[in-house]
């Protein structure tokens, strides 16, 4: 079961900091997640709003800055906006990425092509799921997932349709009975974003693939109790 720290830790350190990734790869988590949004100077930033208002206390909108001004704004602790490269260089574990907006492809698509290396470190995810399609159909090797909200009547063929085995899901739609069915069709199973222990042990107890929680400690504890 893939221990992975959503927004890097998200209610343990600033959400989507160079800081968070840090941290929570030291506490022992599989993998960590992050959101990517482009700069106004075509960069691919780490951060989950389009705008600066919540995390930086400023409206002012991503892609109206460059990735410097990003990296100057104060997102908690003195911690300012990284780019994805960043994040890829201060960790070594795999990056769920997730794309923001269809814009943020292209900008993967470049770091994939120069760095193919890579590709065994990132996991796109997103609720575009023709931009996850075009992505593992141009990237060889690459493996995704797609994002979902809902249970569709024919979950396993939403992945196929995207041509990825990985279903992210919301943690209260997903049951052990759910699981079990689309590991019979052999897709993969990861929620988020459970983050009590009550929620975190029910999603262990229903054996699901993946577990993104703003509380990867609990996790941790979660998993290395069952």
């Amino acid at each position: 079961m893939w221990i992975i720290a959503h927004r890097g830790g998200g209610e343990l350190f600033p959400e989507n900091t160079l800081k968070a990734f840090k941290e929570s790869q030291a506490l022992g988590v599989d993998m960590v997640e992050c959101d990517v949004h482009v700069s106004g100077d075509g960069e691919l930033m780490v951060i989950h709003d389009a705008t600066l208002e919540r995390t930086g206390g400023k409206p002012l909108k991503v892609g109206d800055l460059t990735a410097e001004e990003l990296s100057r704004m104060d997102v908690g602790d003195g911690e300012g906006v990284p780019t994805l490269s960043q994040l890829l260089e201060v960790i070594d574990i795999p990056v769920v990425v997730e794309i923001k907006t269809p814009a943020v492809i292209e900008g993967l698509l470049r770091l994939l092509s120069a760095r193919p290396e890579l590709t065994q470190r990132i996991v796109p995810i997103s609720f575009y799921h023709r931009a996850i399609q075009t992505l593992v159909d141009r990237i060889p090797g690459i493996e995704g997932g797609v994002l979902l909200a809902g249970v569709p009547v024919n979950l396993a063929e939403v992945a196929r349709a995207a041509h990825v085995r990985l279903l992210s899901l919301h943690y209260p739609l997903v049951t052990k009975d759910l699981v079990d069915a689309m590991h019979r069709e052999n897709v993969l199973v990861s929620v988020w974003t459970p983050n009590t222990k009550d929620d975190i042990r029910s999603m262990v107890d229903a054996g699901v693939d993946g577990i993104a929680s703003d509380r990867p400690d609990w996790v941790i504890d979660a998993v290395k109790g069952s």
